[in-house]
């Protein structure tokens, strides 16, 4: 499918939706000409009631704009709009069912993920864990988990893996505090995305010293912190209990 058609087909599908954010359009920006990768991406923020459909797509860089054709076309759709659902399941409407992705093969994320191709564009929409708290880790491994967060001796490696176990196995206040308190500290990719996964609007200050704090020389982190302040900003404009 064409660039433009795909553009075209969102446009049709979220019809009518408020925008949460600013489009992230990479060509239009020149600060990610040279980050290192064989595509270009749109990112785009939907917001409606309690719900956010973030959707993005890729196309190659090599590809001269009017001859164009989308690789990717995915929507994410957090908290809760069925009529955000609603004008996902229309981007999925007159695809053939497509094969698994390689995610689909780590096991159980939370993620219903359906597939779908539309010439050579694989169309994905992705709907995330439900928002609210999910079931307790059992005290000894919440605190466990925490202590490596919050140590002052973890290395960055294991802080994140410890942000990723901790986030995988319990959705609830005290994680969030967690976290908050972690970005007071120091910075952490792995927890900003989940909190901004998770609505979770008080990380934004410290996303936003993050974004201030990169050199511009790494339009990789450039790219990942911007979209995930623009996710945050849609956030603050969907309805509260999102």
């Amino acid at each position: 499918m064409r660039l433009e058609d795909a553009q075209a087909r969102l446009d049709c599908c979220f019809a009518g939706m408020a925008e949460g954010a600013r489009r992230l359009h990479e060509p239009s920006d020149s600060r990610f000409a040279l980050r290192p990768s064989a595509v270009w991406l749109e990112y785009r923020w939907y917001v409606q009631g309690a719900g956010l459909a973030e959707v993005f797509l890729k196309w190659g860089r090599r590809q001269p704009a009017a001859e164009a054709e989308a690789s990717v076309l995915r929507v994410h759709l957090l908290g809760h709009s069925p009529t955000l659902a609603a004008c996902a399941r229309g981007v999925l409407e007159g695809g053939v069912p497509a094969p698994e992705d390689v995610l689909d093969l780590f096991g159980d994320d939370g993620v219903r993920r359906e597939h779908v191709l539309l010439g050579r564009t694989r169309v994905t929409v992705e709907s995330w864990a439900a928002p609210g708290p999910n079931g307790l880790l059992e005290a000894h491994r919440f605190h466990a988990l925490a202590a490596v967060v919050s140590g002052a001796d973890a290395s960055p490696e294991e802080r994140h893996e410890a942000v990723q176990r901790l986030t995988a196995g319990e959705r609830s206040a005290r994680v969030v505090d967690v976290l908050l308190e972690l970005l007071e500290r120091v910075p952490s990719l792995m927890a900003l995305r989940v909190l901004s996964e998770w609505g979770e609007v008080r990380s934004r200050p410290a996303l936003r010293r993050a974004l201030a704090a990169v050199h511009p020389d790494n339009p990789a982190d450039l790219w990942a912190l911007t979209a995930l302040d623009r996710r945050l900003e849609a956030w603050a404009r969907a309805a509260p209990g999102a």
